[in-house]
C-alpha cells in the first residue's frame, strides 16, 4: 500500500512543486483513496473554473484568487499563490492543470445516453412507460438502491438499462416545476465524489456522486448549479 503522503506534500503535489517520483507517489496513494483524491481535484479546479482562465487567455487579475475560492480556503490560498506568479497566464495555468484533472467518472456517458433513451421512450407511443416499481425487488435482483425521490416529484418510467459494467437502473423524473429529469443508478464506485458534483455536456447538466457502492446521476436540461442542487436532495435520502 502506497505510503501516506503529509499535507504538504499534497500542497506540493497541487501546486506542481513535486518532481516526477513524488508526484507518482501522490498519485498512487490518490488511486487507492478517492475521498481525498476528489478533495485534491476540488483544489485543482473545477471544470468551469478551467474553462473560465482558459477562455481569453490574458494573465490573471488581483482579484481572480478570490473569484475562485468555491470550494475551500485551502484552494482559494493556492489560487492566490498562483496568480502573481512570474506573470502566468490564464491559459498556461488552465493548461497545467488539465495534466491532472480527470474529469467525470466514465459512467457519465451511460447516464447521457439513458436519459436521451428515456426522452425517445417518453414520445413514443408504441413504448410504454412503466412509473410503478418495487425497490426492494430491484436491490434484491441488481444489488442497485435506489435513493427515495421528493414528495412532489413524478416518477414517470423506470427502467433497466445495460452498461458494459453491469446493468443500471434509469428513472425517468418530473419536478413540480415540470423539469424533466432522469435518475441514473449502477452498482460500483466508479470514481464518483461523496458529495454531488455537476457539469455541462452539450445540451445538459449532469451531477454525479456515489454512497458507498452506489454511483448515481442526474441529469437534465437545467444549468449545473440548478442540478447539482437537486442532487444535493436526492444525496440526502436513504434508499
Amino acid at each position: 500500500m502506497a505510503a501516506t503522503p503529509s499535507d504538504q506534500e499534497i500542497d506540493a503535489y497541487v501546486d506542481g512543486q513535486l518532481d516526477t517520483e513524488g508526484c507518482f507517489a501522490v498519485e498512487d496513494y490518490l488511486r487507492q483513496h478517492p475521498d481525498l483524491a476528489a478533495r485534491v481535484m476540488g483544489d485543482l479546479g473545477t471544470r468551469s473554473a478551467l474553462q473560465l482562465l482558459a477562455r481569453d487567455g490574458e494573465p490573471l487579475s488581483p482579484g481572480s484568487g478570490e473569484a475562485m475560492r468555491g470550494g475551500s480556503s485551502a484552494a482559494g490560498s493556492r489560487w492566490r499563490r498562483w496568480a502573481p506568479a512570474a506573470g502566468l497566464s490564464a491559459s498556461g495555468i488552465a493548461a497545467a492543470l488539465l495534466v491532472t484533472f480527470q474529469g467525470p467518472p466514465g459512467y457519465i456517458d451511460d447516464a447521457l445516453t439513458s436519459h436521451l433513451v428515456a426522452g425517445m421512450r417518453a414520445g413514443m407511443v408504441s413504448q410504454v412507460e412503466a412509473p410503478k416499481f418495487d425497490a426492494r425487488e430491484i436491490r434484491r435482483a441488481t444489488r442497485i438502491s435506489v435513493p427515495q425521490v421528493p414528495a412532489d416529484w413524478k416518477v414517470t418510467d423506470v427502467q433497466l438499462f445495460p452498461t458494459e459494467r453491469g446493468p443500471a437502473l434509469v428513472m425517468a423524473l418530473k419536478t413540480d416545476e415540470g423539469d424533466h429529469l432522469s435518475l441514473f443508478a449502477k452498482r460500483g464506485r466508479e470514481g464518483a465524489p461523496e458529495q454531488p458534483d455537476a457539469v455541462r455536456e452539450g445540451e445538459h447538466s449532469v451531477a454525479y456522486w456515489r454512497r458507498g457502492d452506489m454511483s448515481y446521476a442526474l441529469v437534465g436540461d437545467s444549468g449545473p448549479a440548478a442540478i447539482d442542487a437537486r442532487a444535493e436532495t436526492l444525496a440526502r435520502t436513504r434508499s
